[in-house]
C-alpha cells in the first residue's frame, strides 16, 4: 500500500527533480535548515520564500544568511529497481 510522497518514490513511481531546488537556511542561533522546494519552475526568490514558510522562520531577524540552489539527481531508477545516492 502507498501511504506517503516516499512510499512513492520507494515504489519506483515519483522521481524527485534534479531542477527542485534545495535552500539552506541559516539562522541567527547558529542552527541550519535545509529545504527541498518543488516544482522547480518556481524561480529562486519564490522557492526561499515558501522554504521560510516552511521552516516558520517569521521574521527577517532570525536569519543568518540563506542558500538557494538546484538539486541534482538524488533518484534514479535502475534496471534492477530504485537506486538512491
Amino acid at each position: 500500500m502507498i501511504g506517503s510522497k516516499d512510499d512513492l518514490v520507494a515504489q519506483g513511481i515519483l522521481r524527485p527533480s534534479e531542477q527542485d531546488w534545495r535552500v539552506r537556511i541559516f539562522l541567527a542561533d547558529g542552527t541550519n535548515r535545509t529545504v527541498r522546494v518543488s516544482p522547480g519552475k518556481i524561480d529562486e526568490a519564490t522557492a526561499v520564500e515558501r522554504a521560510l514558510r516552511h521552516a516558520k522562520v517569521l521574521h527577517p531577524s532570525l536569519l543568518d544568511r540563506v542558500e538557494a540552489e538546484r538539486v541534482a539527481k538524488s533518484t534514479t531508477v535502475a534496471a534492477f529497481g530504485i537506486q538512491s545516492k
